[in-house]
């Protein structure tokens, strides 16, 4: 993942990204649905990073099964890369499902910065989940109330499994 992860939250995570050449920045805020376990968000932080992290990985077998031959030792690296695709988009597709996700991005031109996406819901979601989040470190918010507050937040954002569904 490029940018900058601002997170580690139990509510999901903030990431600014540039998005490609043209546009400034990139904004994603994903939230988790409420009573997610550590486990859940370890899986999906884990299916979120393969794509770099299991590259690595097969190159460093590349380099270990380098005896074996260049295609024994190819195919078993790109087996266990794309083995490691399966098994989290496996174990992750119902919490990615329930996850709501919000984007927005800003493009610089002509001297004037314009905005397109969902920038004001983004804007004042993750501004209340940092809020609830800094409360939550300096000890100022219960467990329960920290997790009436989450899912205050996740229901005001739009479900786009919901909204693909009811098109089918």
């Amino acid at each position: 993942m490029s940018g900058r992860q601002h997170g580690g939250a139990p509510w999901g995570t903030l990431d600014v990204s540039p998005a490609s050449r043209g546009i400034w920045q990139r904004v994603r805020l994903t939230v988790y649905p409420p009573g997610i376990t550590a486990g859940q968000r370890r899986l999906l932080h884990l299916s979120r990073t393969w794509p770099v992290g299991g590259g690595i990985l097969c190159l460093a077998a590349l380099v270990f099964l380098s005896d074996e031959g260049p295609w024994l030792s190819l195919t078993i690296a790109l087996t266990a890369y794309a083995a490691g695709f399966l098994i989290t988009a496996r174990l992750t597709r119902e919490l990615r499902e329930r996850c709501r996700i919000v984007t927005a991005a800003s493009e610089y031109v002509g001297g004037e910065v314009r905005e397109f996406g969902n920038v004001h819901v983004l804007r004042a979601a993750a501004s209340r989940l940092r809020e609830l989040e800094a409360r939550r470190r300096a000890g100022l918010v219960d467990p329960v109330a920290y997790e009436a507050e989450w899912t205050e937040v996740y229901n005001l954002l739009p479900d786009h499994a919901a909204r693909a569904l009811e098109h089918h």
